[in-house]
């Protein structure tokens, strides 16, 4: 009879890459930018902007360690994390910017139409407000 040789078993059973950090950094990157195109949601891009970086960093590294694959999606995840952060600081910097140079409009205006009793005399303060702003 003929013996085989014993089979070597691997010590270390085989694992899937971790990509989670990475795709998520794109999901949150993407959406971030996508936020802080509208003005609204300015200060929920900001903080995604800053997650999206936090984990594009964090999916580079793991990348860099060869514990996962996806090196290109947590890349792009902090380059639109990063814009998305940016572009909304920017945005929030010049809406805070006109705001307080206009302030004194406002004000005016708020008093105006505190003290109008009727639709025509709101229309009035609009229209004040209107000349004030376009200068």
């Amino acid at each position: 009879m003929s013996q085989t040789a014993p089979v070597e078993v691997p010590s270390q059973p085989l694992t899937r890459p971790r990509n989670g950090v990475g795709a998520s950094a794109l999901v949150i990157g993407v959406l971030a930018l996508v936020l802080a195109v509208l003005i609204a949601f300015v200060p929920l891009a900001v903080i995604l902007g800053a997650v999206a970086v936090g984990l594009g960093i964090a999916g580079i590294a793991r990348a860099n360690r060869g514990v996962a694959t996806n090196r290109g999606q947590a890349a792009a995840g902090l380059v639109t994390g990063a814009i998305g952060l940016v572009l909304s600081i920017a945005l929030l910097v010049t809406v805070g910017v006109y705001l307080n140079r206009h302030s004194t409009e406002f004000r005016d205006f708020r008093d105006c139409v505190n003290q109008a009793n009727t639709a025509a005399a709101r229309g009035s303060c609009a229209d004040q407000l209107r000349n004030q702003l376009n200068y």
